[in-house]
């Protein structure tokens, strides 16, 4: 007995070392995006803070397309590391960084080419389309810093260096506002100041994290690769799940901002901006423990430790309820000081829009990181269908069907519960899923013990 609770102690610390840079991580990078936000709504103007707004699904794009590669490297490395397998854990390593770079290289020229377009799918109209274009012209030529930064930093972790990210990203947070503040306030360079600031910091995010895996004492090391496709294929299909989760809070950006446009107008998009801040640094949180939570449950899937398995799901899913209610009470006490974080109160319509947006839409907080947390389980146990179907549903199926259809018989109201409704639809699903999970592995225990 007082070897389980030792054991359980230790499982916990382990889940904590883990999960506290982590989150730390993914608060920094959060919070020097909102003040990206901050400094262009109260130094260049509501339009501006629009055109960021618009800009986002595009951005987590591009921060997808880094997590559809490091999540499924990340869950073969810290298998391998529990099979003793160090070599192979290289290898993957390195064809992560070897094919990131490359996608980022393509993502780049292909953007450039088509930039116009792409900001007139996302929803610029004609007050945004030169901000939108001013901006995505920078962020586009840094990123594959964006892509590879953002895979590194969950690397360094499944590396058994957690404190790096905490290093890194602070120094990128840094990095940006204070370039913020000199480019958009000082030198008035307005949204493209902005765009380089944050593009700047994620160069050096890049560059902190590969000194780390070339000359520090880091356990992966670069080697020559062997480009085994089948090798390379389940990367990305174990990654599938994670990148729709990250991707998922870019379609939402542009589905709600369609919604809104139709129902409120461009008023509705500035106000809009605000709470998808707000909403990201929430979904940044739950990633976090879901990245905190993954790499140790890939370690004990290795080792086939089913109770260490249990205990580490426990403890992300009642730390994402704890997370969810803090931001939710903060959404109800202190909205009028978080919108006048981005608006100045003398925008009143989108200001208030923000406010009642806000209050509601907090709601939606309560339940979004249990599927996140249920979703990268499933991602840590190699099962990758159950994973993607949350992941599917939350992000993207149940979302557009809730958010086409709630407006028409509430209005606006409709808008801002819709993040509620989905989450506790898929939520319904989940469980139902997990359910016949553990009556399956109960079966397949039993029959082994016959």
């Amino acid at each position: 007995m007082q070897q389980e609770v030792s054991n359980g102690r230790q499982l916990t610390k382990k889940f904590f070392k883990y999960l506290i840079p982590s989150v730390s991580a993914m608060w920094f990078f959060s919070i020097y995006t909102m003040v990206d936000g901050i400094f262009v709504g109260k130094g260049v103007g509501p339009f501006a803070l629009a055109a960021v707004n618009l800009s986002m699904p595009f951005v987590n794009t591009i921060f997808a397309v880094g997590l559809l590669v490091a999540i499924g490297s990340s869950t073969l490395i810290t298998f391998y590391f529990g099979r003793n397998e160090r070599e192979k854990s290289n290898e993957i390593f390195t064809l992560n960084v070897i094919i990131l770079s490359a996608l980022g290289v393509i993502t780049s020229i292909v953007s450039l080419l088509f930039l116009d377009k792409i900001a007139v799918f996302l929803g610029a109209t004609e007050e945004t389309f030169v901000y939108v274009k001013d901006y995505l012209r920078i962020i586009i030529l840094f990123s594959t810093f964006f892509i590879v930064s953002y895979s590194l930093e969950v690397l360094v972790k499944a590396d058994g260096f957690p404190i790096y990210s905490i290093i890194f990203v602070t120094l990128s947070a840094l990095t940006n506002i204070v370039l913020d503040y000199i480019l958009v306030i000082r030198f008035d360079y307005g949204i493209k100041g902005a765009a380089f600031a944050t593009g700047l910091s994620q160069f050096i995010s890049c560059v902190g994290f590969l000194i780390h895996f070339i000359v520090g004492k880091s356990n992966l090391k670069f080697v020559k690769p062997e480009f085994d496709f089948k090798l390379i294929k389940k990367l990305f299909v174990l990654g599938i799940p994670e990148s729709l989760t990250e991707l998922s809070a870019g379609f939402t950006t542009f589905i709600f901002n369609y919604v809104i446009l139709h129902y409120i107008g461009p008023e509705g998009i500035a106000a809009f901006s605000v709470i998808m801040y707000l909403n990201n640094l929430v979904l940044m949180s739950m990633i976090a423990v879901n990245q905190g939570m993954q790499p140790l449950i890939s370690f004990y899937n290795g080792r086939e430790d089913q109770d260490s398995i249990k205990k580490l799901l426990d403890l992300a899913l009642k730390t994402s309820l704890i997370f969810g209610l803090a931001f939710f009470i903060a959404s109800q006490l202190f909205n009028k000081q978080l919108v006048s974080l981005f608006l100045k109160a003398s925008n009143k319509e989108a200001f208030q829009i923000s406010i009642k947006g806000l209050k509601i839409f907090s709601f939606g907080f309560l339940v979004c990181g249990l599927n996140i947390i249920f979703s990268g389980y499933f991602t840590a146990l190699k099962e990758t269908k159950k994973a993607t179907i949350i992941s599917s549903l939350r992000g993207y199926i149940l979302m557009c069907v809730v958010l086409f259809i709630l407006p028409n018989i509430l209005d606006d109201f409709g808008i801002w519960i819709a993040p509620l409704v989905y989450e506790v639809l898929t939520l319904f699903i989940t469980l139902s899923i997990y359910m016949r999970s553990k009556a399956d592995l109960k079966e397949r225990e039993y029959s082994l013990d016959r």
